[in-house]
């Protein structure tokens, strides 16, 4: 095994060194005309600067000791990124999916590290960012995009400067801010599955001291799966969202940044079969009906098949000179309701197979303080900051699950409650950067979090309840902390040395975490058990280098990642056939791999990339639940077999969602054609033989898969309009994307085409 994969290794090193490799190029944080700079800037045969601010300052993406894809707001168009979830196909060893039930919810997965969970007692492992602002709750990080600057993805712990501790990475989506120009754009598309989907945005100066945006966004879709119980459409998409920023320069050195935006989606994911590249559900949850009236308490019994989500944000950033440092002032405020029925067994009965009925409000504030500046002529560059997050969540929720009799269902409500929770994290950090020489730079950071997070349960009043209701006081009768404290420095290490302009090689040592919880979606106070925090050391090492005159971009980075204390979200299954729910620190977890990105230019208007990524991946150190389970299985007990994280066989599963490969390349080419440009795109993106599931039962594998989109557009040579087509997973390959026990699919998008056109002014 080890010589395959080192023999593997050194193959695609070698395939990279002679022009594979990359995820695109992003533009200057700071120029409200960067993508037409971008452009001018390529347009002669030669790369231009990237800019990132992964470091929390504008930065040359050569000079970043970190692992970063970074897209374009040209790239969002070359290669098909319409929304969140269409990053992680084009990131180096990144695994996305949306989540069983809700399609407003990503699982994200960097490096083996992720969370297939949305429930408001978990944190993700890849946090997601807008304008520095974080989005604490998973349940709704599946968006579409406003008007947007630049897409920034980070692998690997985010543990020092970003607002919450991560293990997995960070994606930082970057908005455009007003332009001191008149203009904008209008862009409008049909496609398959009656998908109509409109943008616009327009730029309006007040002054030259009070700039303006707004922008907007709908999508609307049937949906891609049919229902052969209903005869409705599901997993389609109807959503919209209204975007006003306001940039306020009133002196030299002073600039105020605040928005607010407002986006409402329905979004669901059900379960399906696949028949002849075609897809079908069973279930008898409709979208037109009332489908627990009788059976569960509030307002969620009224719901019919649906998942509304209602987020409104509002931000704030306040920079300004002190000296020789720039102090930013971060205040972001976010709220989101959420009412969702779903069915996640595929039951034809009008109460599903086993539903979940949700109704929730998540609220959180966020101040931060932060002074970027330089001392000793340069020789030492600094971050410092103070950050502070606030959460507080209500979820009215019930599960009900229904028995197959045959002819007709009997509904079963195994939990009604609530759930309050909420979660405070001060914490400082600071970054210094140490020049001794022109070539070489030491860094040192840290980050201090004191995090405290509380919860109640209270019942809902049902006389349907099967089971026992449960509240706080039986939590806690149990000897379940209803409080959480964690209080961690986050330390990190990295050198750098230049050993010529176009050439850098780096090391570094990072530490993040994950926050613990509780296993909310117990059935009993005595199941709703806490488990703590995600611990994580990175060790990374690469370089970052351009050649062939600028024209060829390669960089690489080399990783080992040592978790503690790994959180795995499991689904056992009783003697009933439900689910139980419980997520446990049941063991440790170690990956090893290499990334490779590159982007060439070899001739006037045409561009390459190609991304790699390996890793391999295990558990280990299991815990002695899991090493009692494992001897139980091995003693010829079935049930413990093929569940949580032991596999059919007793031994310990392959991990999820850690495919030993990942690639993706592709390309553009701006063609003349008389006074108009002709540009062709296409990539293709490949994911080894994975599983999906914690316990590699064999449903939950899935065999090698390639995906592969293409667009075509013609613009005149001004720019003025565009009109274009475009397929996505052209070939229409349908593999399982989540299986949920026991053996319930759900499956990626199928082929859609699309026909576009658009105007800029």
């Amino acid at each position: 095994m080890r010589t395959r994969f080192g023999a593997i290794l050194q193959a695609t090193t070698i395939l990279g060194l002679i022009g594979s490799a990359s995820a695109g190029w992003a533009q200057s944080a700071t120029s409200a005309a960067s993508s037409s700079q971008a452009n001018a800037e390529t347009s002669n045969g030669a790369l231009g600067e990237i800019v990132v601010t992964a470091q929390r300052r504008s930065q040359n993406l050569q000079n970043v000791p970190i692992a970063i894809s970074a897209f374009s707001a040209a790239d969002l168009t070359t290669k098909q990124i319409q929304s969140t979830s269409d990053i992680p196909r084009l990131v180096p060893n990144m695994v996305g999916a949306t989540n069983v039930g809700i399609g407003s919810a990503n699982s994200y997965f960097i490096r083996g590290l992720g969370n297939t969970e949305s429930i408001a007692t978990f944190d993700p492992a890849v946090g997601t960012y807008v304008d520095d602002i974080y989005i604490s709750r998973q349940n709704a990080n599946n968006f579409a995009f406003f008007d947007v600057d630049r897409i920034e993805t980070l692998r690997g712990p985010q543990g020092t400067l970003f607002g919450r501790n991560t293990t997995g990475g960070a994606i930082n989506v970057i908005l455009k801010k007003p332009s001191d120009t008149l203009g904008g754009y209008v862009e409008g598309s049909y496609g398959r599955y009656d998908n109509w989907r409109g943008r616009a945005s327009i730029d309006l100066p007040v002054s030259e001291k009070v700039l303006t945006k707004f922008s907007i966004f709908g999508n609307r879709s049937d949906g891609y799966v049919r229902n052969l119980t209903t005869g409705e459409r599901n997993n389609g998409d109807k959503s919209y969202g209204v975007r006003a920023a306001v940039r306020l320069l009133p002196a030299d050195g002073v600039s105020w940044d605040v928005s607010a935006d407002y986006i409402r989606g329905n979004q669901v994911n059900v379960p399906a079969i696949e028949r002849d590249g075609k897809l079908y559900s069973r279930t008898g949850l409709s979208s037109k009906t009332a489908s627990f009236v009788g059976l569960v308490a509030g307002d969620k019994a009224n719901y019919p098949l649906q998942n509304i989500t209602k987020s409104a944000a509002l931000s704030s950033n306040l920079q300004f000179g002190l000296g020789d440092a720039t102090i930013s002032l971060i205040t972001g405020y976010r709220d989101l309701r959420q009412a969702y029925a779903t069915d996640i067994f595929d039951g034809r009965y009008p109460t599903g197979g086993f539903a979940l009925t949700n109704k929730g409000r998540f609220k959180q504030f966020s101040q931060e303080v932060k002074a970027n500046g330089k001392l000793f002529d340069d020789q030492l560059e600094y971050v410092v900051g103070a950050y502070y997050i606030h959460e507080k969540n209500r979820t009215d929720f019930a599960d009900i699950f229904t028995l197959d009799a045959g002819t007709f269902g009997i509904p079963l409500v195994l939990a009604d409650r609530i759930l309050n929770n909420k979660t405070s994290a001060p914490a400082i950090y600071a970054q210094v950067d140490y020049k001794p020489t022109d070539k070489l730079t030491l860094t040192v950071g840290a980050r201090y979090t004191r995090e405290k997070k509380t919860v109640g349960v209270t019942p809902n009043a049902n006389p349907a309840l099967a089971g026992v209701p449960y509240g706080t006081a039986d939590i806690i009768a149990f000897g379940v902390p209803t409080t959480l404290r964690t209080k961690l420095l986050t330390p990190r290490f990295a050198i750098e040395y230049k050993a010529d302009r176009d050439l850098m090689f780096f090391a570094s040592a990072t530490r993040g975490f994950r926050s613990g919880g509780w296993n909310a979606r117990a059935l009993s106070g005595e199941s709703f058990q806490p488990f703590g925090a995600e611990k994580v050391w990175s060790y990374e090492t690469g370089f970052r280098s351009e050649l062939l005159d600028r024209t060829l971009r390669l960089n690489a980075t080399a990783f080992y990642t040592d978790v503690k204390g790994f959180q795995v979200p499991l689904g056992f299954i009783d003697s009933t056939g439900a689910i139980n729910f419980v997520t446990q620190n049941g063991s440790n977890f170690r990956n090893y791999g290499l990334e490779a990105e590159a982007v060439l230019v070899p001739v006037d208007g045409l561009s390459l990339f190609a991304n790699l990524g390996l890793q391999r991946a295990k558990y280990y150190n299991p815990d002695v639940t899991i090493r009692a389970q494992q001897a139980s299985c091995r003693a010829g007990d079935i049930a413990s077999c093929g569940q949580g994280i032991v596999a059919p066989d007793g031994s310990l599963a392959q991990t999820e969602r850690t495919p030993k490969l990942s690639l993706a390349f592709g390309g553009s080419y701006d063609a003349k054609v008389g006074d108009f440009l002709l540009t062709p795109s296409a990539n293709a993106t490949y994911q080894s033989r994975n599983t999906v599931g914690t316990a590699a039962n064999p449903a939950d594998f899935v065999d090698g898969e390639w995906l592969v989109n293409a667009s075509l557009f013609l613009r005149p040579a001004s720019r003025g309009w565009k009109i274009g087509i475009e397929c996505a997973n052209c070939f229409n390959n349908l593999f399982v994307a989540t299986n949920f026990p026991p053996q319930f699919s759900f499956y990626n998008m199928p082929m859609t085409w699309r026909v576009t056109a658009g105007i800029n002014f």
